[in-house]
């Protein structure tokens, strides 16, 4: 019997553990400027080390799960922490952007062996009446970590050199190790035997690895590209290569069984929509704010950390879904974020702080009333010895909307990008031919609006390029001319200057309106995914008699090694 107090540690310790994780999922973002001009290397390559993360952690969630179920979800936490750790450590002393990236991918790997099994790992020490605050408090825990990230990361990094942001693992690391070693019991999947599934495990890896891989490299070759379209087609036939090994399978890594549950189907495909609604806010909104408003990375950290504040507002009240039913809150949290979402579009470049965070924390109540109900329904639509491999497809559902998510959004953002910039373009165009400039400046002008058409967004730094060159234009033109011309020159560039000055926010908000337009309609396109996520969060979702049932037959105690 669970004393109850005796499920505090244990959250403690694994909550520890999770948000070191997840945090480093963004917490490099900030840093990767100052990692650059350390290895003196290129920005494809520096890519690496967000990627290699990515890959790794989305590759091994199952795999570390089925391990964790079979071998002791404590032992292989431990092994997670440490090996995160250990890898964090050579993260900060490597010598090469090549080892960099290697460390990274194998804190990737450590990453999912911890994430994942934190659910599980607490759930045998919480009693059920509990259920709902803890699986709220990880939800609330994945939301701080992904909007903290850059803030946390900028602050590191413009305080102390950018290797802090891996050495501060360390201490968070060893405490949470401690922790788990003296409040956790040790606990297994006891259906699961103790046979490795190899091939299950080749297929799904060979899978996840292809999509991953190729969603990440659409932002720079394309859909259409072969490499691609090759990672598509091979993820494809991995998958169905896995489910007929798994059909098959006396023993599966994973029961693909579960699926049959049209509930628990449901409820991964309301994670994808969700892992696309989070990108859709999290990593463009972070661009929109620091291109277009101007902000700096740690600024907007801070801006999009408010959401995290609305979530744990609205936390206690989406704890009660284990009394009430999950039915409603992700319904109603699916709702929140769409329309929070479909308000960022009407943010304008110009708009105070406090209106873009006033939406922002309508998207964090969304996000406050998904991520708990949502996982105590998926926790209890399967048999309470699957709920690892329950919460391993959490992560991965999640982390695959994710990847998808950023495919689709960078490269509907670039599409519309281009179409704004070239509307933008001759409004510019019109309002330089309507200006009392020179014949002779206006032609620079509009040659410059076609060498880059972003550049203006770059506010006073492009207005002084172009005043420094007007005024290397008058020294050129004073020299070559008599003296006695040089007061009615001066006066001609005087009047010249003075125009450029005053016409520069009228090109420069062009720019940035066009801009927003670009935005407008990428995030138009999530508060639909959203609305998409409604539905099947509908489909998933139990209400408050089946609730009383379900809670009544579990009291979600697995099997403890003595």
């Amino acid at each position: 019997m669970k004393g109850k107090q005796s499920y505090i540690m244990p959250v403690i310790a694994a909550a520890l553990g999770f948000f070191m994780a997840l945090l480093d999922t963004t917490v490099v973002n900030v840093s990767l400027p100052k990692i650059t001009a350390y290895y003196e290397t290129t920005i494809d390559q520096i890519s690496w080390v967000i990627d290699s993360y990515n890959i790794a952690f989305g590759v091994v969630l199952l795999t570390a799960v089925r391990f964790a179920d079979q071998f002791g979800r404590k032992k292989i936490f431990q092994i997670g922490l440490i090996l995160f750790v250990v890898a964090s450590v050579l993260c900060g002393i490597s010598q090469s952007i090549e080892l960099l990236i290697l460390f990274r991918a194998i804190q990737g790997l450590a990453a999912a062996m911890i994430v994942p099994v934190c659910i599980p790992l607490v759930l045998v020490h919480t009693p059920p009446e509990k259920v709902g605050v803890v699986t709220a408090l990880f939800g609330i825990m994945a939301g701080i970590s992904t909007a903290l990230g850059p803030t946390i990361g900028g602050v590191i990094s413009e305080n102390f050199s950018w290797q802090w942001i891996f050495y501060i693992n360390l201490p968070i690391g060893i405490l949470a190790v401690s922790l788990i070693h003296s409040f956790v019991h040790e606990s297994y999947d006891p259906t699961a035997s103790k046979k490795i599934d190899w091939m299950g495990m080749i297929t799904i890896s060979i899978s996840l690895f292809a999509l991953i891989y190729g969603l990440l490299q659409v932002k720079e070759f394309g859909w259409s590209s072969p490499l691609v379209l090759s990672c598509l087609i091979g993820s494809v036939i991995g998958l169905l290569l896995f489910v007929k090994i798994e059909s098959k399978n006396k023993d599966p890594m994973l029961p693909v069984q579960l699926f049959k549950n049209y509930q628990f189907a449901c409820g991964n495909i309301a994670l994808l929509c969700l892992g696309i609604g989070m990108m859709c806010v999290y990593f463009l909104m972070a661009f929109y704010l620091t291109t277009v408003n101007g902000i700096s990375q740690i600024q907007a950290g801070l801006i999009l950390s408010s959401s995290s504040i609305a979530t744990m507002l609205i936390t206690p009240i989406a704890a009660k879904a284990n009394k009430w039913g999950t039915l409603w809150f992700g319904v109603i949290g699916y709702v929140l974020f769409s329309i929070g979402t479909y308000l960022l579009g009407f943010i304008s470049p110009d708009q105070s702080v406090w209106a873009i965070v006033g939406v922002l924390m309508i998207v964090g109540l969304g996000s406050g009333l998904i991520f708990s109900p949502l996982s105590i329904a998926l926790i209890l639509q399967v048999p309470e010895e699957k709920a690892g491999i329950a919460s391993g497809l959490f992560q991965v559902s999640r982390v695959i909307g994710a990847a998808v998510g950023v495919a689709i959004l960078v490269v509907m953002l670039q599409h519309m990008m281009q179409n704004e910039m070239k509307t933008a373009k001759n409004e510019m165009i019109e309002k330089v031919e309507i200006s009392k400039l020179s014949d002779n400046t206006k032609e620079k002008l509009k040659l410059q609006f076609e060498k880059n058409k972003n550049e203006l967004t770059e506010n006073k730094s492009s207005l002084q390029d172009v005043l420094h060159k007007l005024t290397d234009e008058e020294e050129k033109v004073l020299k070559s001319s008599p003296d006695i011309a040089h007061a009615e020159i001066n006066k001609r560039f005087a009047i010249e200057r003075k125009e450029i000055i005053n016409i520069y926010p009228a090109l420069e908000k062009i720019i940035k309106d066009h801009i927003s337009l670009a935005f407008k309609a990428v995030f138009r396109f999530g508060a639909i995914v959203m609305l998409v996520g409604a539905v099947f969060a509908y489909l998933n979702g139990i209400n408050a008699r089946r609730m009383k049932k379900y809670i009544r037959k579990r009291n979600f105690e697995v099997a403890m090694k003595r």
